[in-house]
């Protein structure tokens, strides 16, 4: 493996040393700490008794890998293409399908001794051989171009040169061997997927949108997934092996199908949560109750943002139609989620005088969302609060009402859980987990849930509760009235959810109660310095990284004792809340806590600098 490709990654998690972040950065976090208990997160399953550990205090200490459709854990397992490159590629050209002739007049016309056009009858050849000979000319003569016709009820092959900014751009030469999409594994460390697919098209030229992905996977973290683009030579992708980032690209193949949005089944997780209290006896307890019991399927803190202006909030607007209140909440200044002076300024100057020009003349960057909804403002004239909103993207301005849609869930969740716990209801509704569908497409859901008519043959695993929307089914029994109050709090009902701008509409969709991890493994770890690595992704294993001589050895003399687990979920489902119910912590606690490798601070234009994403966990 070349050391450039090697340097960057072993770089960006080694000479750790807590880094403190920008002052105006740390005050901010100070003065804001998210509350479980406001996004309706409340409950436990189990009744163990928990311990403390420290979370994500390095990204190392978080692995998540993609799960496919059929059940494979994605791996880098190369950092190579095809084994055949050279032969697709077809480096032998077969020009004895025309004549000597033939070809000396293509070389006349790509010479310029002559000019017109040739005609080649090729009415006594196969479908292939006419293939072959549109080939010859696509690759042997690039400066021509060729087609066939019907002529005198005759097959016939024009060759022609190519007429200077005449027709459609002509696409390159593809093996017909090949598939039509390269597939490649993503290896990302300590940048979320956006970011990562941003550096490789700036590098490949391409527009970001080219690439096709299941789902964005975690920032503060060594992850792995599948991403496609069509029609890419795998060449291409495997160079940028050599440049010196955050990422990786490996086990490059060809196949027919892209990478669609939800083509996964869930996530491979591995964390380390360090620094454990409790003695071997509470963890094996709490281990055992989360393997066998699982865990509430809240959805996490990072849902619903990191700072005094919730997600929710800004998704509430939305719903209410309030537009010009949606604008304001997510152009005002705001406690916590980090951010930087111009940034700062730029809200400021918005509270001040509700000028998007003097707001927009703080900020250098252009491309960041709350310069793109300033610019909307600008561009669609005062007071045209509905039209400036479509300035920023779609995917943001959806997750703003689904959070509003998370928060309902979570709080009818621990409201049940409260009155009921455990307990299946008559009335309640099910649905099995192959019938669930990622989170990214949860808005075309198909399946019906089932009711419950005898509800001592189900568990609670088996129940789901309906995401509010205008098209779900709800429960058979009280619990349908709770969405109804929850709602009319906010001056919201079922059907108002179906809105005239139907961008913002929830036709709704279902999630479990309660989620299983499973294949569940774990391990107690020793340490004696933080900066040790107690784990190894999958880039680490390539280039034949070890781990220390007895990290996993419980009668090491070291100072520091932490926990390793690793366990698959399925999509749309927060590793943070299991390991909430693991520990029997607040999650608040880590989300507040200040990142420990160098150089992690918030980033201009990133989704920690806008404050409306929490950069610490993607959604899975």
């Amino acid at each position: 493996m070349d050391t450039e490709v090697k340097r960057p990654l072993e770089q960006a998690d080694s000479d750790v040393k807590p880094k403190k972040l920008k002052t105006e950065t740390s005050e901010s976090r100070r003065k804001f700490i998210p509350s479980e208990s406001l996004v309706g997160i409340t409950e436990y399953v189990g009744s163990h008794k928990g311990f403390t550990g420290h979370l994500k205090q390095r990204y190392s200490d978080f692995l998540v890998n993609e799960i496919t459709p059929s059940g494979e854990v994605v791996r880098l397992k190369s950092l190579t293409g095809p084994a055949n490159e050279d032969e697709e590629e077809g480096s032998y050209i077969d020009t004895s399908v025309v004549s000597k002739e033939t070809l000396d007049k293509m070389n006349a016309l790509v010479s310029g001794d002559t000019s017109g056009q040739i005609s080649i009858d090729v009415t006594e050849l196969s479908k292939d051989e006419r293939r072959q000979v549109h080939i010859l000319v696509r690759k042997k003569f690039p400066d021509l171009e060729s087609q066939t016709k019907i002529q005198d009820s005759k097959k016939i092959i024009t060759v022609e040169k190519k007429k200077n900014h005449q027709g459609p751009k002509r696409q390159k030469f593809w093996p017909h061997t090949r598939g039509n999409h390269t597939a490649f594994t993503l290896y990302k460390e300590n940048a979320d997927t956006m970011e990562a697919i941003n550096m490789i098209a700036k590098v490949l030229r391409f527009k970001p949108s080219r690439f096709t992905y299941a789902g964005t996977k975690d920032k503060r973290a060594k992850t792995c997934q599948m991403v496609s683009i069509y029609r890419v030579p795998a060449s291409h992708l495997v160079g940028l092996n050599k440049r010196q980032w955050r990422i990786a690209i490996g086990d490059v193949h060809y196949r027919e199908k892209e990478v669609k949005l939800g083509d996964l089944s869930g996530n491979r997780f591995g964390i380390v949560l360090r620094g454990i209290t409790g003695s071997k006896e509470d963890i094996q307890e709490a281990v055992a109750s989360l393997s066998e019991k699982g865990f509430v399927n809240y959805f996490g803190l990072q849902r619903f943002g990191t700072t005094s202006v919730s997600t929710h909030d800004i998704g509430r607007a939305l719903l209410k139609e309030q537009y010009e209140e949606a604008v304001d909440l997510i152009l005002r200044p705001r406690d916590g989620g980090g951010g930087w002076p111009e940034l700062t300024a730029c809200r400021e100057e918005w509270q001040r005088s509700k000028d998007p020009r003097k707001a927009l003349g703080h900020l250098r960057r252009k491309g960041i969302l709350e310069a793109l909804l300033l610019q909307g403002l600008i561009s669609s004239g005062p007071k045209a609060w509905s039209t400036a909103l479509y300035s920023i993207p779609r995917n943001t301005r959806l997750m703003y009402v689904h959070s509003y849609q998370s928060l309902v869930w979570n709080r009818v969740v621990s409201r049940r859980l409260q009155k009921f716990g455990l307990t299946v209801l008559e009335g309640d509704l099910l649905l099995s987990q192959s019938e669930c569908v990622p989170e990214e497409v949860m808005d075309k859901r198909k399946a019906t849930p089932l009711e419950v008519s005898d509800p001592s043959l189900h568990t609670i695993q088996d129940v789901v509760l309906p995401l509010p929307g205008y098209s779900v089914n709800f429960p058979k029994n009280e619990i349908a009235d709770w969405y109804t109050e929850i709602l009319a709090e906010d001056g919201l009902t079922v059907e108002s959810l179906k809105t005239k701008n139907k961008s913002y509409s929830l036709s709704g969709c279902y999630r479990h109660i309660v989620v299983v991890p499973s294949d569940l493994t774990w391990s107690e770890v020793h340490y004696s310095t933080v900066e040790e690595p107690v784990m190894l992704s999958d880039y680490d294993v390539l280039m034949g990284h070890k781990l220390p001589e007895g990290s996993a050895n419980e009668d090491r003399s070291s100072k520091m004792r932490g926990l390793k687990i690793e366990f698959s979920l399925p999509s749309s489902t927060y590793a943070t809340m299991a390991v909430r119910e693991l520990t029997k912590s607040d999650t608040s606690v880590w989300a507040h806590e200040t990142p420990k490798e160098v150089g992690e601070k918030s980033e201009e234009g990133t989704e920690e600098g806008n404050g409306h994403w929490d950069t610490a966990e993607a959604v899975q």
